[in-house]
Order: structure tokens, then sequence, then C-alpha cells
């Protein structure tokens, strides 16, 4: 998990951020880049402790120089859910994001998990790229999930059953 980046760019080599995991420690940091990343609606950060608390969750973030540039979490289990990923405005499109999911679904594969789901706003079209680019399908649609501004989710499943990549 560890080390740089995860793996090469699309077009370049390894990006130069390295992965952490992320714990009760981090709440401060994670709480002020939620209401940077996800302004319209971001989580407290009582909300945001809590999540770094629990233990069937594994949140981690992209770091480069002592700055976090992105975090993502996930409730792990048969169904694993992924909860988040955010990244800063200014690093959307260079890998981060990639990275974070990829560390994810590793964490779904290792603990056993069968299938991973998402929400996530149909107006967000880089992360749906992203989604559909790792095997994740649209398999329905939930009623105003967001709430500001309101907006309905587009569900998405990966069914990673066991299959194991690195």
């Amino acid at each position: 998990m560890s080390g740089p980046g995860a793996g090469p760019a699309p077009d370049g080599p390894a990006a130069p951020f390295a992965l952490r995991a992320l714990g009760p420690d981090d709440a401060e940091t994670i709480a002020d880049l939620e209401g940077e990343v996800f302004a319209e609606d971001p989580w407290s950060r009582a909300a945001v402790e809590e999540e770094l608390r629990v233990p069937d969750r594994r949140y981690v973030a992209a770091v480069e120089g002592g700055e976090v540039l992105g975090y993502a979490g996930i409730r792990l289990g048969p169904d694993a859910d992924i909860m988040t990923i955010g990244v800063r405005e200014g690093r959307r499109g260079s890998g981060v994001g990639r990275a974070l999911l990829a560390d994810l679904l590793r964490a779904a594969r290792e603990s056993g998990s069968q299938r991973v789901f998402l929400e996530v706003r149909p107006s967000n079209e880089a992360a749906l790229g992203l989604y559909a680019r790792a095997g994740f399908r649209p398999i329905g649609r939930v009623r105003r999930y967001f709430r500001n501004p309101s907006e309905d989710a587009v569900t998405m499943r990966l069914d990673i059953m066991g299959a194991r990549r690195s």
C-alpha cells in the first residue's frame, strides 16, 4: 500500500504520491479536506471521526510532501460499500482517484468481499468514468440520495467474488 503511487499513470511513470492508512488521529485533516472537496454537503468532523474508528472500515490517503491530495474509504464485508473518494480539485485527473480506488478494491478482495457497491451523482461524469473503467456497472438509482444540491444517486456494483489482482 505505501510507496510511490499505485503504479504507472496512464501515459507516464509512477505517480509521485504515496498511499497511507488513515486512523482517528487524521480526523481533523480529513474533515477539513472533506469541507474543501465536498463543500456542498461535507461530512461533519464527528462523522469523519466515527468512520475512522469503525473496525470494518478501511480509509486511505494519497500524500505528497506531507499534503493529503485525496482520501477514500470502504466498509468491508461480503458486500463492501465504498463510502467516499475525494480528491483535491487541483489533483483531479492525475491518477490520485484511480490509485485510491485500486487500494479500496484490493482491500475488498483481501477481506473476502464478493461484491462492491457505491453511490455516485449522475452529474459527476469523471467519477462515473473512473468507476466504469474499474468494472463497475450501474444497477439502479436512489431518488434524492444527495442533499445539497438535491440529486439522485446512481448505484453501481462490481462483482469481485474472490478475483485476485495486483
